[in-house]
C-alpha cells in the first residue's frame, strides 16, 4: 500500500498549532489514512530488530541472533547490568531497525523505503512546517522502534549538536495500549513531577519541541502487546 496522509482538518490545524505554541508537544491523530497505518504494523511484525542500549563507552547495537545466543545466566546478568546502570545514568533498552539509514543506503525494504520518501516529501514536510511554524524543517529522520515488556528510556531532550533537530515524533503503530502497561511518552516537569504523558494511541503522530526533557517509562510485565512506532527527528539541513 502506497503511502498516504489523513485529513487534518482546518480546526485541528489551529488547535495543534495553539497547543505547539504553548507546551511545545501535541497530538496528530490519523495522521496517515488507516490503512496505510495497518499496512505499516503488518509489516513491522516481519522485521529483524537490533536491540539497543548503552555502555560505559556509548551506544550499543547488539544483533538478536547474538543475543538468543547467550547462555540463560549471560542474558540476565547483561539485562541486570543495563538494568542497574538506569538508576543513576542516561540508559535506554529496546529493539531498532534503522529504517532511515537502511534507505540511504539502499538496503531499506520497499515498505520502509516508501515510508522515509514519503515522510520526506512535500506533503509531510509542508504539513510538519505548518503545523509547528518552524519553516525551517527541511529533512525527516526514522527509525522503527520496539518496545518489549522491561525496555525504558530515561530522562533526555534529543539535543545533539550538529543535528539541527527542531522537534522528535512518534508515530505510534500498536493498535491497542492501556496506560497501566507503561510506555508512556512522558514530559518532566521543572517541579520533579510528571507535566504530562501521551500513551501511545494508534496511527497518532506525537511531536515535541527540541530541547524538552522527557522519557519513555518502563513496558510493565503485564503488557499485553509490544509498544511499536517509528521515530525521529524534523531536522534542518545542515550548514
Amino acid at each position: 500500500m502506497k503511502p498516504a496522509l489523513g485529513t487534518v482538518s482546518a480546526d485541528q490545524r489551529a488547535a495543534i498549532q495553539e497547543r505547539l505554541s504553548k507546551t511545545g508537544r501535541a497530538q496528530v491523530a490519523d495522521i496517515v489514512s488507516a490503512g496505510y497505518a495497518t499496512a505499516l504494523r503488518e509489516a513491522a511484525e516481519r522485521v529483524d530488530f537490533n536491540i539497543v542500549t548503552r555502555r560505559s563507552t556509548g551506544h550499543v547495537d547488539l544483533p538478536a541472533a547474538w543475543l538468543a545466543s547467550l547462555d540463560p545466566q549471560r542474558r540476565q546478568a547483561l539485562g541486570e547490568t543495563v538494568q542497574a546502570s538506569a538508576t543513576d545514568q542516561f540508559q535506554y533498552l529496546f529493539d531498532n531497525h534503522p529504517i532511515f539509514d537502511m534507505a540511504q543506503g539502499g538496503a531499506a525494504a520497499p515498505v520502509w523505503a516508501d515510508l522515509v520518501a514519503f515522510l520526506n516529501s512535500e506533503a509531510f514536510l509542508g504539513l510538519m512546517r505548518d503545523l509547528t511554524n518552524e519553516p525551517r524543517i527541511a529533512l525527516v529522520d526514522a527509525q522503527l522502534t520496539r518496545f518489549r515488556k522491561g525496555h525504558f528510556l530515561t530522562e533526555h531532550d534529543d539535543t545533539d549538536d550538529g543535528k539541527n533537530r527542531f522537534f522528535a515524533y512518534v508515530l505510534n503503530l500498536t493498535p491497542v495500549w492501556k496506560i497501566e502497561w507503561g510506555g508512556l511518552l512522558a514530559f518532566h516537569g521543572s517541579d520533579g513531577n510528571v507535566a504530562e504523558a501521551f500513551t501511545p494511541r494508534f496511527n497518532t503522530l506525537n511531536l515535541l519541541r527540541v530541547p524538552q526533557p522527557h522519557s519513555v517509562t518502563q513496558v510493565a510485565l503485564s503488557a499485553g502487546a509490544d509498544r511499536v512506532s517509528v521515530t525521529g527527528w524534523l531536522r534542518g539541513r545542515s550548514a
